[in-house]
C-alpha cells in the first residue's frame, strides 16, 4: 500500500488497540454530547478518522451481536455466552454507542459536512452523509428509538429519543440530499485515497445509496405494506447491480499487520469465544448448500444451539470470512436482488420474484466457485406461494453472511424459522430477541431512556 494508506490505517490501528475489545477503551469514557474543536483538523483526515470509526462500529460488537441472535454465529465463552443464551449485559453497548455518537462518529461526521458545505466540496459532503445514514438508520433498526434530532449538539445534555419512524424518515432525506450532492460533482480537489470506499467514485455512491433507500423503505413494510414495496422497489431498480462486487460498499482490510479485519482481530485474540451457528449450519446442510465449507471450517461442520457448552462450533473458515483481509458488505448487489425480489413477490408478481431468485443464485454460485469449483447452491423452478417466499428470504438469509440487515429481514417476515431440520426449536427460551438493550451508561446518565427496556420489546416497524 502507499504512504498515504499506510498512514491512514495507523489510525485504524490506534481505535482497534482503544475500544474495540470488550469494555475497555477512552471511546467508554467520551461524552457523546461534546463537540471537540477540530478547527485546525482539515476535512480529509476527519473523513479519514470517521471511516476507521465506522468500520468500529459496523464490524465489531454490534455486528457479532446481531450474528449472535440471528444464529449465523454462536457465542461460547463469558458474556459472549450470555448474549447467544438471549441474557445480554446493558454495559456491553457503551463503547459502540459511543463511537455512534462521539469524537469520530456523529459529532465529526457532522464537523465534515459542515466544513464541505462551505468548502464546495460536494461529493466529501455526500460521503458523509451516507455514512450518518447508515450508522444513524443501523442504530434504529438495533434498538427501535434513539436520539437524532437533538444528538451530538451541545445545547442538547440530555438529548430526547426521536422515534424509529422519525429517524428513517430523517435519514431517508439526508440518503435524497446526499444523492444530489453526488450529481453535482467536487468542486475543489480531492484524493481518491481518503475514501476507502469507492475512491471518489460518485456514481457508486448513488447506487449504494439508492440500495441502503431501499433497504429502509423495506423495512417498514410490516407497516407500510403495498407503499413500502414500490418505494423499496423504485430504489433498488436504480441500486448496486454489478455482481462482480465492485459496487458494494465494504470495509477495507488487508493482510498487512494491524490493517486486518476486525473479524479477524478478534478471533485471533479470542480464541473460541465464538464458533458457527446451529440455525445457518443445518440450513446448509439440509439444502446441500456449498457455501458451508465456504463460510466454515471442519470435516464436519459443528453449529452450536443456544444452551450448549459440550463442544464448539467450527470456526469461520481462514481463506474467505475469517481471512486477515475481509471486510465486511454494507451494502451489496445481491441485498439489492433479494430486495427486488421480494417486492416483486409482494406485489403479486411471482413469476418475476422466481427468476430474480434463481438468478441471484446463479450469480452468487459462480462467484463462489472461484472459491471452490465444485460449489453449488439450490434452485427453485417448481415453487409457489409462501414457499416462494420462504425461499427468497431463507436464501437471503444464507447469503447475507455476518450482515446485521438478517435480524430486520426476519423481524418483517418470520424468516429463517427458528426451527431446525429435525423439526426442533433453536430459539432461547424466551423467544428470539427483537432489539438490543440501551447501554447502561445512557440509562444512568440520561433520564430520557428507559430503564426498564426488553430485548423482547418490539420496535416501531415490528408491531405483529
Amino acid at each position: 500500500m502507499n504512504k498515504l494508506k499506510s498512514t491512514i490505517f495507523c489510525l485504524l490501528v490506534i481505535f482497534l488497540m482503544g475500544c474495540e475489545d470488550f469494555l475497555t477503551g477512552d471511546l467508554l469514557d467520551n461524552d457523546p454530547n461534546k463537540v471537540d474543536d477540530v478547527s485546525i483538523i482539515s476535512i480529509e483526515s476527519l473523513l479519514v478518522g470517521s471511516q476507521v470509526s465506522m468500520y468500529g462500529v459496523m464490524e465489531s460488537y454490534l455486528n457479532r451481536m446481531a450474528t449472535m441472535i440471528m444464529q449465523q454465529m454462536a457465542g461460547q465463552k463469558l458474556e459472549y455466552y450470555s448474549d447467544y443464551n438471549c441474557s445480554p449485559i446493558d454495559r456491553n453497548t457503551n463503547g459502540r454507542w459511543s463511537a455512534i455518537y462521539g469524537t469520530g462518529g456523529l459529532i465529526d461526521i457532522r464537523t465534515i459536512q459542515e466544513k464541505a458545505r462551505d468548502q464546495e466540496k460536494y461529493l466529501v459532503l455526500g460521503i458523509a452523509q451516507m455514512w450518518e445514514a447508515l450508522i444513524i438508520s443501523t442504530a434504529a433498526d438495533l434498538w427501535g428509538d434513539i436520539p437524532y434530532s437533538e444528538a451530538a449538539n451541545s445545547n442538547y445534555e440530555s438529548p430526547n429519543l426521536d422515534s424509529q419512524r422519525e429517524v428513517h424518515e430523517a435519514v431517508l432525506e439526508l440518503i435524497n440530499d446526499a444523492i444530489n450532492n453526488f450529481s453535482l460533482g467536487q468542486v475543489q480537489t480531492f484524493s481518491s485515497n481518503y475514501d476507502f470506499s469507492f475512491g471518489g467514485n460518485a456514481n457508486k455512491w448513488i447506487a449504494a445509496a439508492h440500495t441502503l433507500a431501499a433497504r429502509i423503505y423495506l423495512n417498514w413494510a410490516e407497516v407500510d405494506g403495498i407503499q413500502a414495496y414500490e418505494n423499496a422497489l423504485f430504489h433498488a431498480e436504480q441500486g448496486v447491480s454489478s455482481s462482480n462486487g465492485t459496487g458494494d460498499w465494504r470495509a477495507l482490510h488487508s493482510t498487512t499487520n494491524n490493517e486486518q479485519s476486525i473479524w479477524w482481530q478478534f478471533t485471533i485474540k479470542n480464541n473460541d469465544y465464538m464458533g458457527a451457528g446451529h440455525l445457518l449450519v443445518d440450513m446448509l446442510e439440509n439444502d446441500n448448500d456449498g457455501r458451508l465449507n465456504i463460510y466454515f471450517s471442519g470435516d464436519p461442520v459443528i453449529g452450536v444451539k443456544p444452551g450448549e457448552t459440550q463442544f464448539y462450533g467450527s470456526d469461520l473458515n481462514s481463506n474467505t470470512y475469517g481471512s486477515r483481509d475481509y471486510g465486511v458488505e454494507f451494502i451489496s448487489w445481491y441485498e439489492n436482488k433479494f430486495i427486488v425480489a421480494e417486492c416483486q413477490y409482494s406485489m403479486g408478481n411471482e413469476n418475476s420474484a422466481r427468476i430474480t431468485l434463481n438468478s441471484i443464485l446463479d450469480d452468487l454460485e459462480v462467484k463462489w466457485q472461484t472459491i471452490e469449483s465444485t460449489c453449488s447452491l439450490p434452485r427453485y423452478e417448481n415453487v409457489s406461494g409462501n414457499n416462494l417466499y420462504e425461499a427468497i428470504m431463507n436464501e437471503k438469509y444464507k447469503a447475507m453472511f455476518l450482515n446485521i440487515q438478517t435480524w430486520s429481514d426476519w423481524r418483517r417476515t418470520g424468516f429463517p424459522n427458528f426451527i431446525d431440520s429435525d423439526g426442533e426449536s433453536t430459539s432461547c427460551a424466551g423467544g428470539t430477541p427483537r432489539r438490543l438493550l440501551y447501554p447502561e451508561k445512557e440509562k444512568s446518565t440520561n433520564p430520557n431512556f428507559p430503564t426498564n427496556d426488553s430485548i423482547y420489546d418490539r420496535v416501531q416497524n415490528d408491531p405483529n
